[in-house]
């Protein structure tokens, strides 16, 4: 009370506040009501955003690595295959560097998965039996079974609740998968046995290398072919399509190819090269369509590695986020892809985990450091092979820029909540204003300057945004707390505003102190401003003709 005597805006503020001396008044009451609810929704859902936003990215980062090493031809990605980079060695190198808690091989690809009530396209992973850097963040998400593949020679796999559930599969059962790119390979042979030989349908070739040797030049023991002739048949091979190509033709061409481009610049031909090429000429001329296209056929058994996998697990994975919908042994998915031709067998990549994601340092460029070079022409790889780094946070930054366009929207979207109360609150100003504007007039006539005026309503606002602020945080975080049994209650009555189904976890919460902070102190400001802009209208009026008006 002292205080109030000594402070005139501070005292008359309090009474207006509560004119009738109750505990409060209506009009105060439901200023400190609406400046509550804006500050509590604020807070709720900007903690709930914040909290989904970290639970997707731990759903996210427990199955994609930080970063994944892979090479391409310059064309397309390729495979690691343990005699060109020994990535078992490269491996152990990467599991030692500072700041990283495992690394491991990757292969994974698509296949269609098929049960007894329909089929459906999946991604699959591969994972290494007993790397538990690798199935530690797994086990969390782990809804029944085990991620245990034992040794990892046996038919197992792991599969999500989304796919079980697309399929009807339980534990125990079996699903069967077909990889993609052998169904890409069948087609392919199919096309092909559509059409006739390629090479006897092309009297021209035929006719070419049939008669390379008529009019030859006899020279050093052997015998010289024009070079016309050898670049025309050189020409020919180049036009046709190797892929429509069947086997024996494919190595009759090479045959040809070989023998045309060594002998280039007038090198004879020995005896024993006319006879490979007449050989091969020869064996083109006889061969017999329906056995080459039975020998087509026939490939497709060794193309084609259809599995039947039993499932030992079902977890549950995020319903809006790409991720493996089936997990298997590194050996079975080596082999489905046809990757189990060495000891090690060749691998698509090397994944690599890092004991704090967001904080990275300068591991990029010290595992550019130890990659062995490729860059040599080969054979195999005429362009040689390049090293390329992909981390997490390229692979996902169109998801992580969506979550913080989202965060950012919803945030101006709510604060039009504190606006608005704010606006009442500086509609209820003036109306108090008014009311007392004879009250003002004789303050004014007194001697009050327009400073003490504004103060008044100033003090108004400043209690009732500070207690509002601080109502609000409290009603925030007593709903948080409860979210759970909230949401229960509204799903009771079919109003669940956050289904289990669609995101696979509970509703998350982010306890922010800053994000509280802030915006209670936005809240506290807009009510403050929202006094002053009255009070800066009534403290300029004519005393004498407040007190002369009705």
């Amino acid at each position: 009370m002292k205080i109030l005597r000594r402070n005139l805006s501070l005292m008359l503020a309090v009474r207006y506040l509560n004119p009738l001396r109750t505990l409060f008044s209506i009009i105060t009451l439901i200023c400190l009501l609406g400046v509550a609810l804006g500050v509590m929704v604020l807070i709720v859902v900007l903690s709930v955003m914040g909290g989904l936003q970290k639970e997707m990215e731990d759903k996210v980062l427990a199955f994609t690595p930080h970063y994944v090493l892979m090479q391409s031809d310059g064309m397309k990605r390729i495979a690691l295959s343990q005699e060109r980079t020994d990535w078992e060695n490269l491996v152990e190198q990467l599991r030692v560097m500072p700041n990283v808690a495992s690394a491991y091989p990757q292969v994974e690809g698509q296949a269609f998965a098929q049960s007894d009530t329909g089929r459906i396209m999946v991604q699959f992973a591969a994972i290494q039996p007993h790397n538990d850097s690798q199935l530690s963040p797994l086990l969390p998400m782990l809804k029944e079974g085990t991620f245990d593949f034992g040794e990892g020679f046996d038919q197992e796999c792991v599969i999500s609740f989304k796919t079980a559930t697309s399929l009807g599969l339980q534990l125990g059962d079996e699903v069967h998968l077909t990889p993609v790119g052998s169904i890409d390979e069948v087609a392919a042979v199919y096309a092909m046995i559509q059409n006739p030989l390629l090479t006897q349908s092309n009297e021209e070739f035929m006719g070419a290398v049939s008669t390379l040797f008529e009019g030859a030049t006899p020279a050093n023991g052997g015998e010289v072919v024009a070079q016309e002739k050898l670049e025309k048949v050189v020409s020919l091979i180049r036009s046709f399509k190797y892929d429509k190509l069947r086997q024996s033709e494919k190595d009759a061409c090479e045959t040809f190819y070989d023998l045309a481009s060594s002998h280039a610049g007038g090198l004879p031909f020995t005896a024993e090269e006319k006879k490979s090429w007449q050989d091969t000429a020869a064996g083109i001329a006889a061969l017999d369509r329906d056995k080459e296209d039975g020998k087509a056929v026939k490939s497709i058994n060794e193309m084609v590695m259809p599995v039947d996998l039993r499932i030992v697990g079902i977890y549950q994975a995020p319903e809006n986020m790409d991720g493996p919908n089936v997990y298997m042994p590194m050996s079975v998915a080596q082999e489905v892809l046809g990757y189990s031709n060495e000891a090690a067998g060749n691998v698509m990549g090397i994944c690599v985990r890092l004991k704090n994601a967001h904080e990275p340092g300068d591991i990029e460029q010290k595992m550019l450091a130890i990659l062995p070079d490729n860059s040599a022409s080969t054979d195999e790889l005429p362009l040689g092979a390049m090293w390329h780094i992909a981390p997490w946070t390229t692979t996902f930054a169109k998801w992580h820029e969506l979550i913080a366009n989202e965060r950012i929207m919803m945030n101006f979207v709510l604060s039009a909540i504190n606006l608005i109360a704010s606006f009442c609150i500086m509609a209820v100003m003036f109306t108090m204003s008014i009311q007392r504007k004879r009250e003002i007039a004789v303050l004014q006539a007194l001697g009050a300057t327009p400073r003490k005026i504004i103060g008044i309503f100033a003090w108004q606002g400043v209690i009732i945004g500070f207690l509002g602020a601080v109502l609000g945080i409290i009603l925030a975080l007593l709903v948080l707390y409860y979210r759970l049994e909230i949401q229960a209650a509204l799903a009771s009555i079919g109003m669940d505003p956050f289904p289990m189904e669609a995101h696979g976890i509970t509703i998350p919460a982010e306890y922010d102190p800053v994000t509280f902070a802030r915006q209670a102190f936005s809240a506290f400001i807009m009510v403050v401003i929202a006094s002053i802009v009255p009070a800066f209208v009534v403290s300029r009026q004519d005393p004498a003709k407040a007190l002369r008006s009705n």
